[in-house]
């Protein structure tokens, strides 16, 4: 108990830093980095395409999670010029949220959004996170596939989570052990 009253008190320091770096993936070379005000653009259009033209997320919403460098991080996946996917998650007490994640449609099934979540869920570890959530649309069957090869598993349902389209979600959690 008073360890849990001292960490109250005199919270862990979280440990957000990122060193970029290229990855070899099939025969592929994508560049990893921390997401700026500078991708904006890049991650409304990847947006747009992922989503079928609905824009989950405004500017304002990116350049807002883009400032809370105390306890967020969001990455970048380009090929090039071009941005082939990007995720971001949220520290919050011992829980890592992805808050959200994309891979352009063409570059889907290549393994880049699940490197990029195998990479959040290790910082998260890295900072003595006990489990990983996250929510997704309930029609969407591939990103759960994927999600439960990882590990997480189906916690409950948001009724109408994604309120433009009148959508459930999924919110899902993954317990970390060492």
């Amino acid at each position: 108990m008073l360890k849990k009253f001292s960490l109250f008190f005199h919270p862990i320091e979280i440990d957000l830093s990122f060193t970029p770096f290229v990855l070899r993936l099939d025969n592929e070379t994508y560049q990893i980095m921390k997401a700026s005000d500078e991708n904006i653009a890049d991650l409304l259009g990847l947006e747009q395409e992922v989503y079928f033209g609905r824009t989950p997320w405004s500017r304002f919403s990116f350049k807002s999670e883009l400032k809370k460098h105390a306890n967020s991080l969001y990455l970048v996946v380009y090929q090039g010029s071009t941005l082939v996917g990007f995720v971001g998650m949220r520290m919050q007490a011992q829980e890592g949220h992805i808050t959200n994640i994309a891979v352009k449609p063409t570059y889907q099934r290549r393994g880049i959004g699940e490197f990029l979540l195998r990479t959040m869920i290790g910082i998260a570890q890295k900072n003595r996170a006990v489990q990983m959530t996250l929510e997704v649309r309930s029609d969407n069957y591939n990103a759960q596939s994927l999600y439960r090869k990882l590990g997480f598993k189906d916690n409950f349902i948001r009724k109408n989570y994604y309120t433009t389209e009148q959508a459930d979600a999924i919110s899902m959690i993954k317990e970390l052990t060492d």
